[in-house]
Parts: C-alpha cells; sequence; structure tokens
C-alpha cells in the first residue's frame, strides 16, 4: 500500500522558494553569519549557529528542488529534441528520394534528347 502523501498546509512557500524568498533566507543567513562575527556571548552563539545551519539547509534543498525541476524540464526538452530530429530525418529521407526521382528523370530526359537529335524524324 502507498504511502499518503502529507498534506501541504494552506499558506506553505513555493517549492521551490520563490525569488524573493530565497533572497529573504540569503539576507537572513547573512545577517547571522555577521552576528556570529560579533558576539562573544555563549547562549547566543549556540542559538545563532543552530539558526544558521537551519537556514543553509533551507537554501541546499531548495538548491535541490530547482536542480530536480530543471532536470525534468531538461528530460521534456531532451524527448521534444529527439523527436523533432526523428522528424527532420524522415524528412530529409523523402527530399533525398525526391531528389534521387528527379536525378532519374534528368537522366532519362537529356536520354531523350540525344536520342531525338541524333535521330532525325522521331
Amino acid at each position: 500500500m502507498a504511502t499518503p502523501s502529507p498534506a501541504i498546509p494552506p499558506g506553505a512557500p513555493t517549492i521551490p522558494l520563490t525569488r524573493d524568498v530565497r533572497t529573504a533566507y540569503e539576507d537572513l543567513y547573512a545577517k547571522i553569519q555577521a552576528a556570529i562575527e560579533n558576539t562573544a556571548d555563549v547562549a547566543a552563539l549556540q542559538a545563532l549557529n543552530t539558526s544558521r545551519q537551519d537556514v543553509y539547509d533551507i537554501l541546499k534543498a531548495d538548491d535541490m528542488c530547482q536542480l530536480d525541476a530543471n532536470t525534468v524540464q531538461f528530460g521534456a526538452l531532451l524527448k521534444q529534441i529527439n523527436q523533432t530530429n526523428d522528424g527532420l530525418k524522415t524528412l530529409q529521407e523523402q527530399i533525398e528520394a525526391t531528389a534521387s526521382h528527379i536525378a532519374a528523370a534528368g537522366a532519362v530526359i537529356g536520354a531523350i534528347g540525344k536520342l531525338l537529335t541524333l535521330v532525325p524524324g522521331i
């Protein structure tokens, strides 16, 4: 039996993160980092380090979500390219076949013209 997907709570952020939300997390990470560098308070350092790691984990997870989304898009594009290329190969074969018929017809017309110039009255 398949495990049901967890329900997405109302007001949950879009995944992957929107550019604005991601920028806000990046800004928060930078500010936490600056606070860590400017404090000697052990309790504050512990709390800041924990929060910094949590924000970092969110950014890395978002990177993976974006990569997964891009992988899906890449796969769809690759499928479309392959289908288009298959169609182009078929078209190329059809054009080559037509061109070979035209070349054969040209050879026949040339032979007829030669014959008609050699045998008067035909």
